[in-house]
């Protein structure tokens, strides 16, 4: 017997007290992850050291970057500029600890020497970095608050609102928990999950305002609860067809795209729960607080 998520009803908004108290339990989890390690902050937001080194032969990047794990700086950012030079850029290092580096490189690939460049990097660029991309994320937020505030209500906006600082705040969180480094990747991730996670909900929610005009006799909580069983199969058919390739990148890609695979899983899950499990909860509280939109 095939199983079809339009043959049940599941009463999602009934129980979402539930869903807050897990939701609370994630997000207080990542707190204290916070709190007792803070978060791994790595070389585009700390500054660090910077070498240009021109190889005698030809080198991947793989190989590259494993050498550098056996040196001791597996999350060091390398840049390929030719066939035989690239930029590696590590945390902080003195001039002993960088010299054991160039030691290692030489012994296990060759390497022209005197380098080409070999200084130390400030984290003003960071900072620079860290204020774009906070305002990036500002205008992210106000626009999709406008665009919705527009094409639905400000109840629907709010509850969006409300739905993807929490998506944000449970992938910090995780960040957070298993100590990640936060990157230039970090900032990329949250964009996209920004993206990602507003869609899945306005599925949700123009499926309620459908609703809204053909079931009139249904309580608000009643119809909110249709309208998500009815995206159901819709949210988690996306979700799951994401996360496979993500997944791949988590499991076989290298250290960037590890980064990269995890935020975004993570945020992938958090946006895919919080159309159902909390924005549309949201939705119906605000609904039963106000007499006009109770009516």
């Amino acid at each position: 017997m095939r199983f079809k998520f339009s043959d049940y009803n599941f009463n999602f908004i009934g129980r979402r007290k539930i869903w807050y108290i897990i939701s609370a339990a994630v997000i207080i989890a990542g707190i204290i992850g916070f709190i007792v390690s803070g978060f791994n902050f790595g070389i585009d937001f700390l500054g660090g050291s910077l070498m240009e080194v021109q190889f005698k032969r030809e080198v991947d990047i793989s190989e590259l970057r494993m050498v550098m794990s056996e040196a001791g700086h597996p999350t060091s950012i390398i840049q390929r500029t030719d066939a035989r030079q690239y930029i590696i850029r590590t945390l902080p290092v003195n001039t002993e600890e960088k010299n054991e580096i160039l030691d290692e490189l030489d012994e296990q690939i060759g390497i022209n020497r005197p380098i080409l460049q070999n200084r130390n990097v400030l984290p003003t660029f960071s900072r620079h970095i860290t204020r774009l991309a906070m305002i990036a994320v500002a205008i992210s937020i106000a626009g999709i608050l406008i665009y919705i505030w527009i094409r639905f209500e400000v109840r629907f906006a709010v509850a969006a609102i409300f739905a993807l600082i929490h998506d944000v705040l449970i992938t910090l969180g995780f960040y957070a928990i298993f100590n990640r480094e936060i990157n230039i990747t970090t900032i990329a991730v949250i964009l996209s999950l920004l993206g990602y996670s507003i869609n899945d909900t306005i599925v949700v929610f123009d499926r309620v305002r459908e609703d809204t005009r053909t079931m009139k006799s249904l309580r608000y909580e009643d119809l909110v609860n249709n309208s998500v069983n009815k995206t159901l199969a819709r949210s988690i058919n996306t979700a799951v067809t994401t996360l496979f390739p993500i997944i791949i990148l988590l499991i076989i890609g290298n250290q960037t795209l590890k980064d990269f695979a995890f935020g975004l899983m993570v945020g992938i899950i958090a946006g895919a729960y919080s159309s159902i499990f909390i924005a549309s909860p949201i939705l119906v509280m605000w609904n039963n607080r106000f007499p006009k939109y109770k009516r």
